[in-house]
Parts: structure tokens; C-alpha cells; sequence
């Protein structure tokens, strides 16, 4: 799922106004993509992103063993002095438990349920996970920094921002004219070749966030959370028959957690996306496509 090159596809003087630009580069073994509708501030809100990408890994990178979740876990039962980042990121990871009735555990190896015997602020501050117990927070902690890193990005350089990373997107501040065109895909290399048939372009006109998850995808070799999600998966629901999932919401984040979900709930993924109210995009293992709820229009025809 990629930003398309709004620069190419703008016609000069279509609108008066500049053509979006983007910057790319390689961020938690994926690549990540900053977009601005004000040419001239992309630097100010490539900083912008830069300070929420260090906030995210001195809290939670699991290559840094001076980060909250290294020390958190380390701690092995016991409560440990936690920065405010991670502290949002752990309510972010049960609040998305909670709403999925487990099916976005952020614990691994561990009893289903396990997760509601995390203690935190007891000190205020601190956080305790159960004796033996291990965090993945990865799987909300991508959208939580897209999320961040969009809004933040979008206060400082006051201009529209899109920001995409590992197949998630969120945008923030004014769009502009036309929306942002983002191609859905199961697969981002094909995104980039335009060789996927089964991709789709829409268009998103407000502040909002957007997801797309796939176990096909997942059980090709990945990186960070995104490879243990299929550990998290198996077992709880039979996998199917959904191959793709997309999803529009408020939040990266709340679109991240409904992928994950409705992975899990299998056979009646749409109708717990349609008592969400959340819009969204299947594809099925037969390789037919359902749409659910207020789903994003596509672009009309050049």
C-alpha cells in the first residue's frame, strides 16, 4: 500500500496549487514515506517524523537493551519506571485487546486473558507484566507512530501530511485538491511495478487512517511483529478465508486493530466490521473482492 507520486500525476496548473512532494527511506526493516502538500516544509516535517521514530525506539526497539520494554521485561514480575511513550503505547496495545476481545493480544506464549494482569501505575509511573510474561507491541506500535508521526508532522510544518509505513498510512492536515491517492495492494513490491490485479486505487479527503494486512503476506519472511502475528493467530482461528484485509478509520491505529481482528475472526470478519461501522476492503483466498461499510471511492477515470 504506497502513496502514489502526486507530483507525476498532478497536471501544472490544474489548481494553482504546488504538487505534494515525498521523501523515502528504510525505517524497522520496511520502507517509510513522508508526504507534504507544501513542497518547501518537507524538511520540517521530515524532522517532525524523525523525533517520533527515536521516542518509538527508546521505547519498545527490541535491538536496544536500554529500552522501557527491555528493561520491563527484564524485570521479570516486577514494577519498572516507564517513559510517557511507552506508557501510550502499552494502553494503545490493550485498549486494542480489549475492543477485539483478545483476538490483539499483546502478550506472546502466554494464557489467553493474561493480558488483563498487566499493572500500571502501581507506583505512578511504573508498569508490571505477569511473572514469565512477554510484550510484543509492534503490531499497534507501527500504526501508533504513524498516527504520531502524521499529526505531529502536520502541526509543525501547518500543511498537509501523509505518512506510510509497512503498508499503513495516516494523514493529517488539510489534503490536497482531489485527496490523497493511495494504491491498496497485497504486496508493495507489486504496488510499485503496477503488477497486482488485484490493487486498487482510492482516495482519502479527511484526516484519517488506513491499514492493509494479509496472511499471505504474513507468511512470507518478515520483520519486527509483523512475522509473530501469524504465532498469534494460529491456533485462536482457522486462518481464511480472508487473504487481505484493508481498513479506513479514525487512526492508523484503530485501522491496524481491525485488520488484526478481523484476520482472527475469520468467516465473520465482515459482520464484526460492519458493527464497527468501520469501512473496509476483503479479498478473498478465491481471489473475489467484498466491501464493507462507507469503504473509500476510487479515483474517477483520467
Amino acid at each position: 500500500m504506497n502513496p502514489l507520486n502526486q507530483q507525476e500525476r498532478s497536471q501544472p496548473g490544474d489548481t494553482g496549487a504546488p504538487a505534494p512532494v515525498s521523501q523515502s527511506f528504510p525505517l524497522w526493516g520496511a520502507t517509510a514515506t513522508v508526504t507534504v502538500t507544501e513542497p518547501d516544509r518537507l524538511g520540517i516535517a521530515r524532522e517532525a517524523v524523525d523525533r517520533v521514530i527515536a521516542d518509538i525506539d527508546a521505547a519498545c526497539d527490541a535491538y536496544r537493551g536500554d529500552c522501557d520494554l527491555a528493561r520491563v521485561h527484564a524485570a521479570a514480575g516486577r514494577p519498572v519506571q516507564v517513559g510517557a511513550t511507552f506508557h501510550a503505547l502499552l494502553w494503545t496495545a490493550l485498549h486494542a485487546a480489549e475492543v477485539t476481545g483478545g483476538r490483539a493480544d499483546p502478550l506472546v506464549r502466554a494464557p489467553r486473558g493474561a493480558w488483563r494482569s498487566i499493572v500500571i501505575d502501581e507506583p505512578p509511573g511504573s508498569v508490571r507484566l505477569p511473572a514469565g510474561a512477554t510484550l510484543d507491541l509492534w503490531p499497534t506500535a507501527k500504526p501508533f507512530a504513524v498516527d504520531r508521526a502524521a499529526e505531529l508532522a502536520a502541526g509543525e510544518a501547518r500543511c498537509g501530511v501523509l505518512f506510510s509505513l509497512d503498508q499503513k498510512v495516516s494523514v493529517a492536515g488539510p489534503p490536497p485538491a482531489g485527496g490523497w491517492r493511495i494504491r491498496i495492494t497485497e504486496d508493495p513490491r507489486e504496488a510499485r511495478r503496477g503488477d497486482d490485479p488485484l490493487g486498487r486505487d482510492i482516495l482519502l479527503r479527511a484526516p484519517c487512517g488506513l491499514a492493509t494486512c494479509g496472511l499471505s503476506a504474513l507468511e512470507r519472511p518478515a520483520s519486527g511483529g509483523v512475522a509473530r502475528l501469524v504465532d498469534r493467530l494460529a491456533g485462536r482461528q482457522p486462518r481464511g478465508p480472508w487473504r487481505t484485509v484493508s481498513v479506513t478509520a479514525d487512526s492508523c491505529v484503530d485501522a491496524g486493530t481491525a485488520c488484526t481482528a478481523a484476520l482472527a475472526y475469520g468467516h465473520e470478519a465482515a459482520d464484526w466490521l460492519q458493527s464497527m461501522g468501520l469501512g473496509a476492503r476483503l479479498v478473498h483466498e478465491d481471489g473475489w473482492v467484498l466491501t464493507v461499510g462507507n469503504w473509500p471511492a476510487a479515483p474517477s477515470p483520467a
